[in-house]
């Protein structure tokens, strides 16, 4: 379970877009799962508009099939990945309706997400409530917590919230401060960030550094009055020689806007050369379209420009890879625009590249085949 809240965090948290709580994957008959997942995944597409799953699921009992906790959580998953978040609350509102399994405390911090999700925040509170006391563990409160952390209005809903889990000695994983720095981010209180870093510490809570300074540093960046507060703390990271700093893609563009936000274009372009170098193979896509924007709104057209004209490269190869029957795949995709190697992100760090460069920029040289003579300035 604490394995699946740490994936968890990574992504709601890099991407500050609330996401599913993933249950844990179990061996599963692969005859019921492939049979039951492809009837409910298939209701969408057999009607022109969206209608309920929940006959399926009836039906399939009906004819005698047995359904077990792993599948239909499966289910869940692949529904929320589809973005049908209203068919996961269905299925997950039919398995206590039926009565098909016991709920377990990540099965009611997942019903809270998607209650949330479709309806508002006032009807999942009205579920925490209902929820009992005994199975209000530390993923039903940080569940809660996210969605007090978004945004400046509840930030007493929050505080209240994170208190509640001090109290019941919740704070027991990173997934609960990694809320409140995010939120203080938000709210451009830099101390308040400080301080939740320091309870963190104290309580001797084992954490991803990488995550948690990626984390800092985007809290940071959403205050541009302060941006040397940022760039003093980057800094400071990149010269730890004790564990070297790896900076995640979406901390760059974040630091990059706060350059902007306070004029300081060069600046803003040196961060996103340095951010092209840590973009994963999974994430080129999502990067590659911020990273032209950001481009474009520094001032870097030649940067913009070689940028477009890699990504079409590697697409028209990927192309001629893939007639011949094989995938292909980049991971220097991102490699600078002066045709160097780069750095990968480890598929298993959520998005988060290794950083090779000791400071900023970097990420295009002047020479090499890359793009025809390199990227300017562009300040």
């Amino acid at each position: 379970m604490i394995q699946s809240l740490g994936r968890h965090s990574k992504r709601f948290l890099l991407f500050r877009k609330t996401q599913p709580i993933q249950f844990l994957r179990t061996v599963t008959s692969a005859n019921l799962n492939d049979t039951l997942h492809s009837r409910v995944m298939a209701v969408e597409k057999r009607f022109l508009r969206r209608v309920k799953v929940t006959p399926v699921l009836d039906e399939w009992l009906k004819q005698g099939n047995e359904t077990n906790p792993t599948d239909l959580r499966a289910v869940i998953n692949a529904l929320c990945q589809s973005q049908r978040f209203d068919h996961a609350l269905q299925v997950s509102e039919w398995i206590t309706k039926r009565g098909v399994f016991e709920l377990s405390t990540l099965d009611f911090a997942y019903r809270l997400y998607l209650i949330e999700i479709n309806s508002a925040l006032s009807e999942a509170e009205k579920f925490f409530k209902s929820i009992p006391e005994n199975m209000k563990d530390e993923s039903v409160y940080t569940t809660l917590l996210s969605f007090y952390t978004k945004s400046k209005k509840t930030r007493h809903e929050a505080e209240a919230t994170y208190e509640k889990m001090k109290e019941k000695d919740l704070l027991f994983i990173p997934n609960p401060y990694y809320e409140m720095i995010s939120l203080y981010g938000l709210l451009g209180e830099t101390n308040m960030v400080d301080e939740v870093l320091r309870q963190m510490e104290e309580n001797e809570v084992v954490h991803d550094k990488t995550l948690t300074e990626n984390n800092v540093l985007k809290a940071y960046a959403s205050v541009p009055a302060d941006v040397e507060a940022m760039e003093k703390l980057f800094l400071k990271r990149i010269e730890d020689e004790t564990l070297p700093f790896v900076l995640a893609w979406q901390t760059g563009i974040s630091m990059a806007k706060a350059y902007l936000k306070c004029g300081s274009s060069g600046k803003a372009i040196e961060m996103l050369r340095r951010t092209e170098l840590v973009v994963d193979a999974k994430s080129k896509d999502a990067a590659s379209k911020v990273l032209m924007e950001m481009y474009g709104e520094a001032g870097a057209k030649q940067d913009e420009s070689c940028l477009y004209r890699r990504i079409n490269q590697n697409a028209k190869q990927g192309q001629r890879k893939g007639s011949g029957g094989r995938s292909s795949h980049h991971p220097g995709y991102y490699g600078g625009c002066g045709g160097g190697g780069g750095s990968r992100a480890d598929d298993n760090g959520g998005g988060i590249g290794a950083d090779t460069d000791g400071g900023i920029g970097g990420g295009c040289d002047s020479g090499g085949g890359g793009c025809g003579g390199g990227c300017g300035g562009g300040s």
